[in-house]
């Protein structure tokens, strides 16, 4: 049953840009490569410093990202995520720590793909695997361009 709730949040995302390339056949190839977990509400997804061994991609809910700050104990909010975005991306690509905290604000559920999985993904379909990769990089590229536009605001 789980499968076929994967399959399905997989169908929906092929409307988002990180899936946009992906057709019906590779859905199905793809679907037990990816977990489905629920949060509850207020519930550490991960720490600043944890290794980086999954990418989510949000489902539902709202996640808080916080940055450890200079001051002992303090962290601030750097972005509030909600349905379709992606957390933990960063470390499918350059193998380091998480970078951040995030938290759940509201109940939420993240399809998962697990670094391992990944792996095991592009061996077994590689062109698929590409497309998958692609996605990623496209949301990383906005990801960058955002950051840039708000760099330019404040000088």
């Amino acid at each position: 049953m789980e499968n076929s709730k994967i399959k399905e949040q997989l169908q929906k995302l092929r409307k988002e840009k990180i899936f946009s390339l992906i057709d019906d056949d590779e859905v199905e190839k793809i679907a037990p490569f990816f977990e489905l977990t629920t949060y509850p509400a207020k519930t550490t997804v991960f720490k600043e410093g944890d290794p980086g061994d999954f990418i989510g991609i949000v489902l539902s809910g709202k996640l808080e990202v916080k940055k450890k700050t200079e001051f002992k104990g303090n962290q601030v909010i750097i972005a509030l995520l909600g349905i379709g975005a992606l957390i933990g991306e960063l470390s499918v690509f350059d193998k380091h720590q998480r970078s951040a905290t995030v938290e759940t604000v509201d109940n939420t559920t993240i399809l998962i793909l697990r670094n391992d999985s990944l792996g095991a993904l592009i061996q077994q379909y590689p062109f698929t695997g590409i497309k998958i990769l692609k996605g990623f990089i496209r949301i990383l590229s906005l990801r960058l361009r955002e950051v840039t536009e708000r760099l330019t605001t404040i000088f």
